[in-house]
């Protein structure tokens, strides 16, 4: 056994970075494959909800508050207009057109909702009540964790090991 192998073994076990994306894509397949007979994915579910449960959310709007990139964002809400799920007016820009759902858009949700639904109540029953409440508790946390070491003001020491 190499000191890299050691290395790369223990990167697996104890990094919450490294966990975190690995349950972050099983999550993805599992709730890919529920929401397949709709024809969406759990990416484009996610971002119904956040336009559908917003009033006139702005593409800028909603990529702060997912976490992810304005760019990447765009590309899923052009594929659900041309679905006719999402209508853009307004201004322009990321920071400017307000999305909506459509009436096609809205029916989607409601479909998907009792998928989700059930969805979420596998995944609980399969976890057991206690562990789901502490994962949902834990992963809270980490994020908050993960924010505040984030900020400048809080960085003690630089990750970069060169500096």
């Amino acid at each position: 056994m190499t000191d890299a192998s050691d290395f790369y073994r223990r990167m697996e076990s104890d990094c919450p970075a490294f966990q975190a994306r690995i349950t972050a894509r099983a999550l993805t397949r599992y709730y890919n494959a529920c929401f397949r007979t709709l024809g969406i994915t759990a990416e484009q579910f996610s971002l119904l909800v956040g336009i559908g449960g917003s009033y006139e959310p702005t593409l800028a709007g909603l990529a702060a508050r997912a976490g992810v990139d304005a760019t990447t964002l765009s590309r899923n809400v052009k594929s659900l207009e041309r679905s006719n799920f999402v209508h853009s007016h307004g201004g322009r820009g990321r920071a400017g057109k307000r999305l909506i759902l459509t009436d096609e858009g809205s029916q989607l949700m409601e479909e998907s909702m009792a998928i989700w639904e059930l969805a979420r109540i596998r995944l609980a029953e399969a976890l057991g009540e206690k562990t789901s409440s502490a994962v949902a508790s834990v992963m809270s946390q980490l994020a908050v964790a993960a924010k505040n070491a984030t900020s400048a003001n809080n960085v003690a020491m630089p990750c970069n090991a060169a500096e």
